[in-house]
């Protein structure tokens, strides 16, 4: 009798909820959105791959959908990237890259699942590699964003957000578990590339040191912040043949000139004499490649008294600007930047500017540019809306190619609430705005305006000079003496201008 009950117990509870899933109503309505417990899955364990077995499937994954509405709905489930894709999903039990119609009654939720299997060794694969699994419910579209570590590298992903800021991680300094900062010098070997994603800082009274040779891809948005306080020395100066290249993390060849592909160096004021270096080093296609400013929340900040110390860089290809300056005090010898959809380099508010043997070449052809490559004031508008005039001095421009496809490369704006203490010595100018003014070209002589500096070959960019070019024999001797390529300078006994030295 027990066990006729129990069965009838259980039948019953089937029938009603069988009668139950029957007189469920399931919506039409369009703008039905579903909630998700994560909008990205990411896989970020690097795994050792076995010679004899590459390919190291992932950890298991999950993730739900929830319907927060009333009434059931059906849902189209598609992994975007197809059989291809390194990533394999799970609906509720079923395996495959396409699901229709699947049912999610009201208040209800379902399982995802989701593994991955990449060979990290592979060094043809992208670092990061994404894909999406869309929902398409009624119309309305809405997806989750899949991410795995595609080859073997240091990784460094978001772990902190704050409002107002990007997300970032720290990678020299922080905070401990008890809230106390930590105060470290980390240094990156020239093992593994380095791969950022989001943004990469270094904390105040840390530092962070790159060695020579080191490649670091930054991810879409993602960039290296040097926060104030902190300081950064990057290459070496005697490693003309292993320059650190910063650069984006997509790596097939369509993407290899391609600008914006992240967002940018941002380093704040740092400790005293304590200099942030970059000593042979390539920046390109990033939105901004050297952003160096003090801190911005606090606009009454003096100029920077650290430096900013340039050598043998060379920066290309930034959709917005090579260098942006705003308070801070630079030291470039052998700089050449090339190709920036608006300024080469961009100089605000106060400052102090010693460059020497230096090239900017912007011929930038992705769309029409309305401003010179180089452009320099002693005025801003601060995160008040508030104007701002400050103090250049003890700035020198010595050496220098200004030129590109504009009519105008080279201009200055100056507020007469302060006059900079500046020169420009032995240039090469392309410019309409006079340079008479002896204050600031006191050798008009060596002041040469719109000649042709003859690059070699402006299509391939390089920005080598001939043998006609305007810029040979006109340099004056400084304490630069090597050029970007290791070769003297003047050594026919005559100094050329820019960062390069004519090589018969």
């Amino acid at each position: 009798m027990k066990q006729i009950r129990t069965l009838f117990l259980v039948a019953l509870a089937a029938l009603v909820l069988t009668n139950c899933r029957k007189d469920e109503k399931f919506t039409e309505d369009s703008g039905v959105r579903l909630d998700f417990s994560m909008d990205t899955v990411m896989f970020d364990t690097i795994f050792a791959p076995d010679p004899d077995l590459p390919e190291v499937p992932s950890v298991t994954k999950r993730f739900t959908v929830h319907n927060p509405h009333t009434n059931a709905i059906r849902v189209n489930i598609t992994l975007e990237g197809g059989a291809p894709s390194p990533f394999r999903i799970n609906v509720d039990g079923a395996t495959g890259t396409s699901f229709q119609d699947i049912e999610i009654y009201g208040g209800d939720s379902l399982y995802v699942f989701v593994e991955t299997t990449v060979d990290q060794s592979n060094t043809a694969n992208p670092f990061v590699i994404e894909d999406h699994i869309l929902f398409n419910t009624n119309g309305t579209q809405q997806s989750v964003l899949l991410v795995v570590w595609g080859q073997n590298a240091h990784f460094f992903r978001p772990q902190i957000t704050f409002q107002g800021l990007p997300p970032f991680s720290y990678v020299a300094g922080g905070f401990d578990e008890n809230g106390v900062q930590i105060c470290e010098d980390v240094i990156w070997p020239n093992d593994l590339p380095y791969v950022i994603y989001g943004y990469a800082v270094v904390d105040s009274c840390s530092s962070l040191t790159i060695e020579p040779g080191v490649q670091v891809y930054l991810h879409g948005g993602g960039g290296l912040w040097v926060y104030r306080y902190g300081r950064i020395a990057v290459g070496d100066q005697f490693s003309v043949d292993q320059p650190v290249v910063f650069q984006g993390d997509r790596l097939q060849p369509f993407y290899d000139e391609v600008p914006g592909q992240w967002d940018r160096i941002w380093i704040n004021e740092g400790p005293g004499s304590y200099n942030n270096t970059f000593d042979n080093v390539v920046i390109k296609n990033a939105l901004v490649g050297i952003q160096c400013e003090t801190w911005p929340f606090l606009p009454s900040e003096p100029t920077s008294s650290t430096k900013l110390q340039l050598h043998n860089v060379r920066i290309r290809n930034c959709s917005a600007a090579g260098i942006l300056s705003r308070n801070y005090r630079i030291d470039a010898t052998n700089l050449l930047v090339g190709d920036c959809g608006q300024y080469g380099v961009a100089l605000t508010g106060g400052g102090e500017y010693n460059f020497d043997h230096f090239t900017l070449a912007n011929f930038w052809s992705f769309e029409i540019r309305q401003t010179p490559t180089f452009y320099m004031t002693n005025g801003f508008v601060d995160i008040n809306n508030a104007l701002q005039i400050r103090d250049i001095g003890n700035t020198n421009f010595t050496n220098g190619i200004i030129h590109g496809s504009n009519a105008n490369e080279f201009l200055y704006e100056f507020n007469d609430l302060a006059t900079p203490v500046m020169s420009f010595d032995h240039m090469l100018l392309k410019t309409d705005q006079g340079t008479s003014s002896s204050n600031f070209f006191p050798d008009q002589s060596s002041i040469l305006r719109n000649l042709n500096p003859a690059f070699v070959d402006v299509i391939n960019r390089d920005f080598h000079i001939t043998s006609n070019s305007a810029a040979r024999n006109v340099g004056t001797n400084s304490t630069t003496v090597f050029d970007l390529d290791g070769v003297n300078y003047g050594s026919d006994g005559f100094t050329d201008l820019g960062c390069y030295e004519y090589v018969p």
